[in-house]
C-alpha cells in the first residue's frame, strides 16, 4: 500500500510544471542568516537533478517519467523545507545533514541516469535481465522519493512542540536511511555491471574456442 501511494505521488508530480518552475521558487527564496552555504549547495543539487532529468528525456529513455518525478519532488520539497526553516530555530536551520540528504538523492539519480541507457543498449544483456534492472531501479528510487516527505514533516511549523534535539535526531535518522538507499543503488549498479561483464567475457571465450577449432563464428 505504501509503495502504491509513493508511485501515485511520483506520477502526480510528473503532471506538474517543468522542473525550472520549482527551481525558480527555490532560487527566489530568502537566504536565511547562517544558511547561505546550505542554500547555495542545495540550488547546485537541484540544478544537477534537473540536468540529469533533461538528459534522459532528450535521449528518449522510456523511464524518464521516473526521473522527472523524482527531480520535481526534490524541488518541491526544497521550497517546503525553506518555508519550514523560516519558523524553526537557528540550530535546525544550519544543520548540514539536511544538505547531505539532498546530495545523496542527487547521487542516486546520477547513478541511474549514467547507467540505465547503457544497460538498455548492452547487447550482452537479455531483455528479461534489462527489465529486471529497470524494475529494481524503479523500486529503489521510489522508496528514496518517499523518504523525502519525512524531511518536510520534521521542519514543519505544525510540529512546533518538537524540540531542536528531537528534530536533529530525526534528521540524522533520515540521513542514514537515504545514505543506505544510495548504497543499495550503488551495489545494484555494481551487480548489474558484473553481470554484463561476465556475459561479455563468455561471448569472447566462445568465439576464441570456435576460432581455435576452426568452427563458424556467430
Amino acid at each position: 500500500m505504501k509503495k502504491t501511494q509513493i508511485l501515485l505521488c511520483v506520477a502526480a508530480l510528473c503532471l506538474m510544471g517543468p522542473p525550472a518552475a520549482h527551481a525558480q521558487a527555490v532560487i527566489s527564496a530568502p537566504v536565511l542568516e547562517g544558511t547561505n552555504f546550505i542554500q547555495t549547495g542545495l540550488q547546485a543539487t537541484l540544478k544537477a537533478l534537473s540536468t540529469r532529468a533533461n538528459t534522459l528525456v532528450n535521449n528518449g529513455v522510456v523511464e524518464q517519467v521516473l526521473t522527472k518525478g523524482f527531480t520535481e519532488k526534490n524541488m518541491l520539497l526544497a521550497k517546503n523545507w525553506y518555508d519550514g526553516l523560516m519558523q524553526v530555530s537557528q540550530t535546525v536551520r544550519t544543520y548540514r545533514r539536511v544538505q547531505h540528504i539532498f546530495e545523496r538523492q542527487t547521487a542516486i539519480i546520477t547513478i541511474y541516469s549514467n547507467y540505465i541507457g547503457r544497460f538498455k543498449q548492452d547487447p550482452h544483456l537479455s531483455p528479461a535481465q534489462v527489465g529486471g534492472m529497470v524494475r529494481g531501479y524503479t523500486t529503489l528510487i521510489q522508496e528514496s522519493a518517499g523518504y523525502l516527505d519525512e524531511l518536510t514533516a520534521i521542519v514543519s511549523p505544525a510540529k512546533s512542540k518538537m524540540t531542536d534535539a528531537e528534530r536533529l535526531e530525526l534528521i540524522d535518522a533520515l540521513d542514514d536511511k537515504v545514505t543506505h538507499q544510495y548504497e543499495l543503488v550503488s551495489y545494484f549498479t555494481r551487480r548489474n555491471l558484473a553481470i554484463s561483464h561476465q556475459q561479455a567475457q563468455e561471448v569472447i571465450d566462445r568465439q576464441t574456442l570456435k576460432q581455435l577449432y576452426g568452427l563458424p563464428q556467430e
